[in-house]
């Protein structure tokens, strides 16, 4: 009963601190921005609130009881990308502009490379919320035992009640709550395996091959995590706005080196979880690894807390890439074709249509695809999100007078084609990235070989 009740005055109190972010919004530009005017301690809470969700946490740890030691690539590229993120986009903090990712390709490329670019990039950020709800009801079901149905329902609700008041005021002020709650949280597991001798137990256990092999998938399949989850993370809207709602570059770039430190230790304490649960649960479904862990080997109390911290992390990152995909489909398809000249109250009536319409697409999803393994939504999610936008993104920002902007269509359609039919070949899914960004490399290079002769 103590744990219920923990769990549940943890999860109202974020709650309502979401709910009150509406406070704050006065316009379209605080509920997608903030102002425009976050600390460093606010771009931290958003950061954290947005990249540390159900796959960072629920989905390394069923990895790891899965695969071992290689589950860490999903962190490894969370922690690096963070870093590239305030060295690559804080310049657009001291630019004060209300940019998105498909505004900075459209005005290289075009507005039409602006909208398909849009388009993908939604699709990409979608899919990852769908991962972030599976990790959600993993733990509704452990702990109340609820039907597939009625978790999903329970977790679209919450979604909506972290974002679709304050907008990214809610984000912010919910991802700080839950930075401190998550960073303790895992130290007390950490602690908690270290009292039960778990990581001597964990080494004495498991042979060296495979489980201690961060390579154990093959090279080329963990090096496609890592790669995808980089590219992924520096594609997607969401954490671009983080970045670029900082009151200035110097606070972007030490938040986000901050967040890569903050994130490496609750990736490998999840992973030893993981490998724990392996030991003393074997038969158990690999994505409630971690809710059981905290069931089972905290003190009620504790366990509540830490429960509803997962949830709030994986409910947070969907609510943050809500927001971002809607901030996107407003600025780059509402107001540049459907209604150039929208008011303030237009706009915040379309980006709260836009998330409601997003989390009702989402459910209908998952109630029909219950037994997917957590991480690889993150990572097909990062492949579509990284295929379409990261090389005429990193070309628009840095090479914006050597490409052809009547090529930048194209670019933004090859890589996604490509690792499509990549998967339709029947290889592997991970492996796609390869393909997606090589083509669109290729067709760079040889672009610049047929000018040049």
């Amino acid at each position: 009963m103590i744990l219920y009740i923990t769990a549940l005055l943890t999860l109202l109190i974020t709650s309502i601190v979401g709910f009150l972010g509406k406070l704050k919004v006065k316009t379209a530009n605080d509920f997608t921005s903030a102002g425009n005017g976050l600390n460093y301690f606010g771009v931290i809470g958003m950061l954290m609130g947005s990249i540390v969700g159900g796959a960072a946490t629920v989905g390394t740890t069923q990895m790891a009881f899965t695969s071992g030691l290689s589950a860490l690539w999903f962190i490894f590229g969370v922690s690096i990308s963070s870093i590239l993120l305030g060295i690559l986009y804080g310049k657009y903090a001291d630019l004060n502009l209300k940019y998105t990712i498909p505004q900075i390709i459209g005005e290289k490329y075009g507005d039409n490379t602006r909208i398909i670019a849009c388009m993908l990039l939604s699709l990409g950020m979608l899919i990852h919320i769908n991962g972030q709800i599976f990790a959600s009801m993993s733990l509704f079901s452990s702990m109340l035992n609820l039907h597939n149905v009625s978790s999903a329902l329970l977790v679209t609700v919450m979604l909506l009640t972290y974002v679709l008041f304050g907008g990214f005021w809610s984000g912010t002020l919910v991802g700080g709550i839950k930075a401190i709650l998550l960073y303790t949280s895992s130290i007390l597991c950490g602690l908690v395996l270290l009292s039960n001798s778990g990581y001597n137990e964990i080494f004495n256990f498991f042979p060296k091959e495979p489980w201690f092999n961060l390579f154990n998938h093959g090279i080329k399949q963990d090096l496609g995590t890592y790669i995808s989850t980089i590219v992924g993370i520096l594609s997607t809207q969401t954490y671009f706005q983080a970045i670029a709602s900082a009151k200035n570059k110097k606070t972007s770039i030490k938040s986000s080196f901050t967040v890569a430190i903050l994130v490496l230790p609750i990736g490998f304490i999840c992973t030893f979880i993981g490998m724990y649960m392996r030991i003393h649960f074997p038969n158990i479904d690999p994505k409630e690894a971690f809710p059981q862990f905290l069931l089972n080997f905290l003190p009620p109390s504790l366990g509540g807390i830490s429960i509803a911290t997962i949830l709030i992390s994986s409910i947070a990152t969907g609510a943050a890439l809500s927001l971002g995909i809607a901030t996107m489909i407003t600025k780059d398809i509402y107001k540049k074709i459907i209604n150039k000249n929208s008011s303030d109250k237009q706009d915040l009536i379309v980006l709260r249509s836009i998330i409601i319409a997003i989390c009702i697409v989402c459910f209908i999803i998952v109630v029909n695809n219950n037994s997917s393994l957590i991480l690889n939504w993150g990572f097909m999610s990062m492949v579509f999100r990284a295929t379409p936008i990261f090389i005429p993104l990193m070309c628009a920002i840095h090479f914006k007078h050597k490409i052809n902007p009547k090529k930048g269509l194209f670019l933004v359609i090859l890589g996604p084609t490509c690792s499509i039919l990549w998967i339709l070949l029947g290889f592997n899914p991970l492996t796609s990235i390869y393909i997606g960004l090589f083509s669109s490399l290729l067709f760079l290079i040889i672009s610049k070989l047929i000018k040049s002769l």
